[in-house]
């Protein structure tokens, strides 16, 4: 388990850094140069910079505590541990957390406050650091306040009052009563007149049988004669 740097240790190791002078590496196959801050009392700053002289990438060790800043990622905090080498230089290995740890980048923001000279590459990381603290200062008591307004704001909403008036049903209205049908008037019986609704039956003439008979007679008669010119003239 990482230990706590005391604040004398820590102190010793940053003006160490500062006034360290940076050492620049060769331009690497990625486009990139490696540039070192070295302090022989724990504190290290290794900075990426690309051909045109900007910042990707910066680690600071402080002690055994790691923070790392790298563009379009924000800042990751880790511990350091050192390996199992007895001969110097003395491996390290940098375990990255599995989330930020708000105290680890309070202490290396305080520590790269302190700084007042004018190497570039500490300005930036004392600034990227700066940066990461306010904003993680501003989360912390953004939330609670924003929550405090809210629930008072839900506490001083007006209510308003409703007042429900009954209201009576309307009575209920009698159904008509069906008018009695008129009663019928009494059926006189008279001999050889027609009962009531009879209908009477249909009247069959004479005369109108005898024109049937001359009618389908003279039509034989026509008949006849037809056949009798069709055979002549064959």
């Amino acid at each position: 388990m990482a230990v706590e740097p005391s604040s004398d240790p820590l102190k010793s190791a940053m003006q160490e850094l500062y006034r360290a002078r940076a050492v620049e590496g060769p331009l690497g196959e990625n486009g990139l140069r490696t540039v070192w801050h070295l302090s022989p009392q724990g504190a290290e700053l290794m900075s990426l910079v690309d051909e045109d002289g900007r910042v990707r990438r910066q680690e600071l060790t402080l002690l055994d505590e790691h923070c790392i800043w790298a563009s379009g990622q924000g800042v990751r905090t880790g511990r350091v541990e050192a390996g199992e080498s007895r001969r110097p230089p003395v491996a390290t290995e940098v375990h990255a957390d599995p989330e930020l740890v708000p105290q680890r980048l309070v202490r290396a923001a305080q520590a790269l406050a302190t700084y007042e000279g004018q190497d570039r590459y500490i300005l930036h990381m004392q600034r990227v650091l700066a940066l990461a603290r306010e904003g993680l200062e501003m989360s912390s008591v953004t939330a609670p306040d924003f929550l405090s307004r809210e629930s008072s704001t839900r506490d001083t909403v007006t209510t308003r009052t409703v007042t429900f008036t009954p209201v009576t049903p309307p009575e209920p209205v009698a159904a008509a009563e069906p008018e009695a049908a008129p009663e019928p008037e009494p059926v006189l019986l008279r001999y050889g007149q027609p009962l009531p609704n009879e209908v009477p039956p249909p009247v069959v003439r004479r005369s109108e049988g005898l024109v049937m008979v001359g009618v389908f007679c003279v039509a034989i008669v026509v008949a006849i004669l037809m056949l009798v010119v069709l055979m002549r003239g064959g």
